[in-house]
């Protein structure tokens, strides 16, 4: 009997433990974040700028001199460093806009 108490103590404690997702991490606010997509054709890089940043403070990854450059001015900026993703509010009250910068060479600050 005593064993089947010990038996059912730890199949209850298993039911109850929660599955590790791994480490969890929230969006800290940045000043930029930059994406750069190099090809053999230049690429292109986008740069979400903080409004009142400068494009000259903003760090870049190496892209050819024919790299496409296109910069966005947000009123909000946050990034995630555990999913690389970041988002932002052109206006305060815009909606949060998500995207991820898994596949693209990323700054950010």
């Amino acid at each position: 009997m005593k064993y089947g108490y010990l038996l059912f103590g730890l199949l209850l404690s298993c039911q109850t433990e929660k599955e590790y997702q791994g480490e969890y991490t929230e969006f800290e606010n940045v000043n930029y974040v930059t994406l750069t997509n190099e090809t053999t054709d230049g690429g292109s890089q986008i740069g979400y700028l903080k409004s009142g940043f400068l494009e000259s403070n903003a760090v870049f990854c190496f892209c050819d001199i024919n790299c496409s450059r296109t910069l966005i001015s947000v009123s909000e900026l946050q990034f995630n460093e555990g999913t690389s993703d970041f988002r932002y509010k052109e206006n305060l009250s815009d909606a949060w806009v998500v995207k991820s910068s898994k596949d693209w060479c990323t700054k950010h600050d």
